[in-house]
This record gives structure tokens, sequence and C-alpha cells, in this order.
């Protein structure tokens, strides 16, 4: 029995962590190994509402800034970014930043920087 339940614990985890470098699964509460989602985004924006829900269906933790809302938000993306157009994703501390959602796009630039903080923590 024990050796079942250590097989079926040790499944789970494997595939939570193969979903999560490929930008489909859960990610690791602490964020430590993966990165921060931002997403700047406006209420009437569909390819800002396809972004939100594929991260929450994926489970990956985002941070959503609302222009609209909170008008350091527009800020901070004129000027850090030099950009006003929405969406636009910053995954990890600006190591990928993606403007506008493409699935594909985004789910290789979440790997990449999973798989470059992988690297450096070995």
């Amino acid at each position: 029995m024990k050796k079942m339940v250590g097989f079926t614990f040790l499944a789970v985890l494997l595939a939570s962590f193969s979903m999560a470098l490929a930008g489909t699964g859960p990610v690791a509460a602490g964020g430590a190994m993966y990165p921060e989602v931002v997403i700047y985004s406006t209420p009437w924006c569909a390819s800002c509402k396809a972004a939100m829900e594929y991260l929450a269906k994926n489970d990956i933790p985002f941070v959503k800034k609302d222009v609209t809302v909170d008008g350091s938000y527009m800020e901070e993306l004129q000027t850090r970014y030099r950009s006003s157009a929405v969406p636009l994703i910053v995954i990890g501390r600006d190591e990928k930043v993606l403007k506008g959602f493409v699935l594909e796009a985004f789910q290789k630039a979440y790997r990449e920087v999973v798989a470059k903080r992988s690297r450096s923590r070995d």
C-alpha cells in the first residue's frame, strides 16, 4: 500500500511539473522557480479576457492591472514598456514582455523563463 501511495504522489508531482513547464498547469506555491505573470488590461479587451481565462484555467497565477481603474498602471505601461496597447503581458521580472496575446507565443515565452530559472537553480 505504501508503494502505491508513493507512486501516486510521484506521478502527480511529475505531471504537475511537466504541465507547469509547458505553461499549461499548476504553478508551485511561492513561485520561486515559476515566474510572476502581470497582465495590463481593460474590461472591453477581448484578447485580455482570453489571456486571463487561459491563465486561470491552467492555474497560472497572475496579477491583473486594469489601466482603466488605476491611472498609475497606464502610466507604468506607457513609461516602462513604451506602449499604450493592451494586453501587455510581463513574464518574470521583465524577462519576457508580450504585446498582445497569442497562445503559442505566451506558452513559448513562459517555458523559456521557467527553463532559465530552472537552469540557474542548478
